[in-house]
């Protein structure tokens, strides 16, 4: 048996690192917080961001509270979190290259992933590998809001691409 396995009840010294420790009051007040003012007073859907956390556990937890999926920086947490049970995930950043959108659809067979596009062929590779699955691929559009590191320029360009996806 792994040591961290056996390590509650002996000094957090003795612990190996990395190692996630959590007060469990804290965290759940914390999440209790978020749901009062994210889901409650702003009525506004929740998808909390993995890149802190990374441990499917406390995704499950976020959900169990009422957040409607995840949101993972990359393709490989996205794998994490669905080996894990976690259907709803939103990949916020491109998935690109034959290999990685091959991964993707193989993921939306047994996830529900949402993955960002912001042209025609990233919408094309992702449609071609979903139907050589057999595999479904949610998208949203991201839109460059003036950052210039990715997206379709806002106005037209979002609505021709729209419409490529809806076709």
């Amino acid at each position: 048996m792994h040591a961290q396995l056996n390590a509650l009840g002996h000094p957090m010294t003795a612990l190996d690192t990395p190692a996630l420790l959590v007060d469990l009051d804290k965290l759940e007040q914390n999440i209790a917080t978020m749901k009062r003012v994210i889901l409650d007073e702003a009525g506004i859907g929740w998808r909390p961001h993995t890149k802190a956390i990374k441990v499917p556990a406390l995704a499950h937890k976020l959900l169990q509270t009422g957040a409607h999926g995840v949101t993972c920086a990359k393709l490989s947490e996205a794998e994490v979190m669905a080996q894990a049970g976690v259907r709803d995930i939103l990949i916020a950043n491109q998935v690109v290259g034959a290999a990685k959108v091959a991964r993707v659809a193989s993921l939306a067979r047994q996830a529900d992933p949402i993955v960002a596009v912001d042209c025609e062929a990233h919408v094309k590779a992702l449609d071609g590998a979903a139907q050589a699955c057999g595999a479904r691929i949610r998208v949203v559009i991201e839109v460059n809001i003036a950052m210039n590191r990715a997206g379709v320029e806002p106005g037209a360009p979002v609505l021709d691409l729209a419409r490529h996806v809806a076709a």
